[in-house]
């Protein structure tokens, strides 16, 4: 497995530091720890400096690989492969390009980078890299996980959900629960306030028995797939916004991660997980990994602005 841990300096980049470390990776697992220098720009906005590669002889630069390295000193004596990397560019758009060049298998940051605002409870870089990444992205706010919530919503890419998770390592010994969302049982105010009052709420009222019956047999069929591949799991089918489900239900069982995907389907039978995805990060105290739809249309092809390594 190829682990892209990005180091900033920060707490949340501890945070991130400490659950690799937690962790039990798959054997011969390697982590290539990255830290991101912004260029530095003019007054005028042009850039003040620019690097040649490899990068002799510039101070700044040779003081952060130094302290990369201090930084990750104890995740090598774990008995993982660790190399350590310092760019300059774009803090988001160069992680996804590094990501692309190693064709990393999970990317791994904190929630809030050194430059974000303390108030802030997700840094700008973090929800662009969960959102646009090439591969699954695991944003910790937890040093450990213990007991993981994963987020289904009956669709095909659900079940790919399903098989990642089943194949993921490092969650073998967490107790693993499945969650799905109903629409709500109370009609919303289109349907009240519509004609034809009775035969509207008798169909919505169907329709609604009917998805929370398709959710139950694709939870209960998910966990046992899960507990198959050894999984300590169990299944449930809430009710309401799926995003505030997710987040109530992790904050009531003490859940330290929430795996979300970014597609899903819409409609009475489903949610778009690329919200509700969004959502969690936001409001969460809960680790989130987000897994992508393979060649997502919705990530972004951007070519890092980098001038610089420090190898």
């Amino acid at each position: 497995m190829r682990i892209l841990l990005a180091l900033d300096g920060s707490q949340g980049a501890e945070t991130a530091r400490a659950l690799v470390m937690a962790l039990s990776w798959p054997r011969g697992s390697t982590i290539e720890a990255v830290r991101v220098v912004e260029p530095a720009y003019g007054s005028f906005g042009e850039p003040g400096i620019v690097f040649e590669s490899p990068v002799d002889g510039v101070p700044g630069l040779i003081a952060e690989r130094r302290a990369l390295e201090a930084e990750v000193g104890d995740l090598a004596r774990g008995g993982q492969a660790v190399t350590t990397r310092v760019l300059v560019g774009r803090p988001a758009a160069t992680l996804m390009e590094r990501a692309r060049e190693i064709h990393a298998d999970l990317i791994v940051m904190g929630s809030r980078g050194r430059g974000a605002i303390a108030s802030i409870v997700l840094g700008s870089v973090s929800a662009e890299v969960a959102m646009h990444a090439p591969c699954p992205v695991l944003v910790a706010r937890t040093t450990s996980v213990t007991r993981t919530i994963i987020a289904l919503d009956g669709t095909p890419e659900a079940d790919r959900i399903v098989d990642e998770v089943a194949a993921t390592g490092f969650l073998a010994h967490a107790h693993v629960q499945v969650i799905s969302v109903a629409p709500s049982a109370i009609p919303g105010p289109g349907i009240l306030l519509g004609g034809g009052f009775g035969l509207q709420v008798a169909a919505y009222e169907d329709a609604v028995d009917a998805a929370r019956r398709d959710l139950e047999l694709r939870a209960r069929t998910a966990s046992a797939r899960l507990a198959a591949a050894g999984l300590d799991v169990t299944w449930s089918v809430l009710e309401g916004d799926a995003a505030a489900a997710l987040v109530d239900a992790a904050e009531r069982g003490q859940a330290d991660l929430i795996v979300v995907g970014t597609h899903g389907r819409t409609g009475l039978t489903g949610f778009v997980l690329g919200s509700v995805a969004r959502n969690v990060l936001v409001h969460t105290r809960a680790s989130v990994l987000v897994l992508h739809e393979p060649n997502d249309p919705g990530a972004v092809e951007v070519a890092a602005t980098a001038t610089a390594e420090v190898a």
